[in-house]
């Protein structure tokens, strides 16, 4: 059987469902394309920035080499021709970014306000230039731009990628990280209130999400993989640290068997071509 290709809008929430640590022979069937790093739709669906604005918008030494070339390709736009050309069976996305990042916009042009990148810079430093916009703080104004943002992606998959699975990632924060010693809660409810706090506005973006994926659904026939129902812990030792959306092993492997029953689904009905998801070797 020839590898089903994949190609990945979205964050760590869901390309983590490929790399060993959380299943190790994923590369038996799946073969992985082109990954739009840490890119909010909105974003992804805009025109690149202008080149002589975006010489000035620099990675400097606070940003590391992943999080410079992540940047470099949100502000150019290369993702969609590559992906367009990559052709995938499956086409994942999730709403990561544009809920927890936001944007800025600069000129025509709209890229996503990245902490990893963007916010280091010595251009955001400078506060001119650009605009931000953040779910928290203009939801009346962010989500009917993610929600045109949404309908956009959906038409831009089936003109350009008529062959092509689009697959919604819906998940929600976890409340509890797991450690070598056991289950620890994000919010403490004692000793630390500030920290308490900030967790607190943080898992209340869960609503957020869920009013979102409703909004999104309502307005187009997407597959999805969908286990809010379920409870996962945070994986306490991430090696990029504890966060609510740093899932535990059994998140992604979930995620895996859901996305492994929609390709055999589809192999079943013939939902794809035989040389792509039937193929076997002479």
């Amino acid at each position: 059987m020839s590898p089903v290709k994949v190609a990945i809008v979205g964050s760590c929430v869901t390309r983590e469902a490929f790399i060993t640590r959380n299943n190790p022979h994923y590369k038996d069937l799946y073969e992985l394309g082109p990954l739009a790093w840490q890119t909010g739709l909105v974003s992804f669906l805009s025109d690149p920035v202008a080149s002589d604005i975006a010489s000035a918008i620099v990675p400097g030494e606070k940003v590391n080499d992943h999080g410079a070339r992540t940047m470099a390709r949100d502000i150019a736009k290369t993702d969609r021709a590559e992906i367009e050309e990559f052709a995938p069976d499956f086409l994942l996305f999730d709403i990561y970014s544009d809920v927890r990042y936001g944007l800025a916009r600069i000129g025509s042009a709209t890229i996503t306000n990245n902490p990893n990148s963007f916010r280091k810079t010595d251009y955001f430093a400078g506060g001119e230039g650009f605009t931000t916009m953040h779910m928290a703080n203009a939801a009346a104004t962010y989500v009917p731009l993610l929600e045109t943002a949404v309908d956009d992606f959906v038409e831009w998959k089936q003109r350009t990628l008529p062959n092509t699975t689009l697959v919604l990632n819906c998940f929600r924060y976890s409340s509890y990280y797991r450690t070598s010693t056991g289950d620890l809660n994000f919010v403490k409810y004692r000793g630390d209130q500030k920290r308490d706090d900030l967790y607190r506005r943080l898992l209340q973006e869960n609503d957020r999400y869920d009013s979102l994926y409703r909004s999104i659904l309502s307005r187009h026939d997407l597959r999805v993989i969908d286990n809010r129902d379920r409870s996962y812990h945070s994986d306490g030792n991430h090696p990029y640290g504890i966060s609510p959306w740093h899932f535990g092993r059994p998140f992604f492997q979930d995620f895996m068997a859901d996305l492994d029953r929609m390709v055999l689904t589809d192999v079943m009905r013939g939902a794809h071509s035989k040389s792509t998801l039937a193929s076997v070797d002479s």
